[in-house]
């Protein structure tokens, strides 16, 4: 899910059943930011920061309203699209593929809302592999820890990525703090997410998913972190990956 949400858009075999059934249920509260997806609204303009950084050695636009212009991205596990629609408004021709049926409807009647046309599809990232479809950049945000089978999931990434492209994932590390932070405090205390929506023995390290993505041929960048002030009620980037992180890695040629 696109920061704490929906099953990821993958195949029948690596995406787990109960996460898409979970978050179905939620899909009609996609665009609320004081519902149960507004963890993940406040956690967009740091993912988006990370986005733009990462993607700028591909852009070739001058245009500074549009710096993503020219740019093909797909977006897997993209909920209710609050990535997706913020790369279309930078310039990028996105695709965003969720295995939640009901998130993908309430992406789409939202982005007809606001007047961004998007190619959304509910599916399984598998189907576009199986189509030939290739992308400049894939990202893959807050969707790993979701994902039954990581290296099958790792095997689709690396056939939607042109030689070159870039991939960006952001998920959560599997620490004592995250286990404080992310369950505890977040599902049990602070309730900002429901009960369940994630599994800390799911989330993968920095460390397993370099290995898995240079396995593949990715050269992979260090882990950034990103991590929530309460007091601002935003997330920033840091040298702290204990918690939340983003894994930047491009497609050898």
């Amino acid at each position: 899910m696109n920061g704490g949400r929906t099953g990821p858009g993958t195949s029948h075999g690596t995406v787990d059943p109960d996460d898409v059934d979970r978050f179905a249920r939620l899909a009609d509260r996609w665009w609320d930011p004081d519902g149960p997806h507004g963890p993940l609204h406040r956690y967009v303009p740091a993912r988006m920061r990370v986005i733009r950084a990462a993607l700028a050695p591909l852009a070739s636009s001058i245009d500074p309203r549009r710096p993503l212009a020219g740019l093909s991205i797909l977006d897997i596990g993209c909920g209710g699209g609050l990535l997706a629609e913020p790369m279309t408004r930078l310039g990028a021709a996105v695709t965003g593929v969720d295995a939640d049926a009901a998130g993908i409807a309430a992406a789409q009647d939202h982005a007809e809302a606001v007047g961004l046309t998007i190619a959304y599809r509910a599916g399984a990232a598998e189907d576009l592999v199986t189509e030939g479809a290739k992308f400049d950049a894939v990202i893959a945000s807050e969707v790993v820890e979701h994902v039954a089978d990581k290296p099958a999931f790792c095997d689709a990434l690396t056939a939607l990525i042109r030689p070159g492209g870039t991939l960006i994932l952001t998920t959560l590390n599997r620490t004592r703090r995250s286990w404080s932070q992310a369950i505890v405090a977040a599902e049990y205390v602070l309730r900002w997410v429901p009960r369940g929506t994630h599994d800390w023995n799911a989330f993968p390290t920095p460390e397993e998913l370099t290995g898995l993505l240079q396995a593949r041929g990715f050269t992979v960048e260090p882990a950034i972190g990103l991590v929530y002030d309460p007091i601002e009620g935003s997330f920033t980037e840091s040298g702290d990956a204990r918690v939340n992180y983003a894994l930047v890695a491009t497609r050898k040629d």
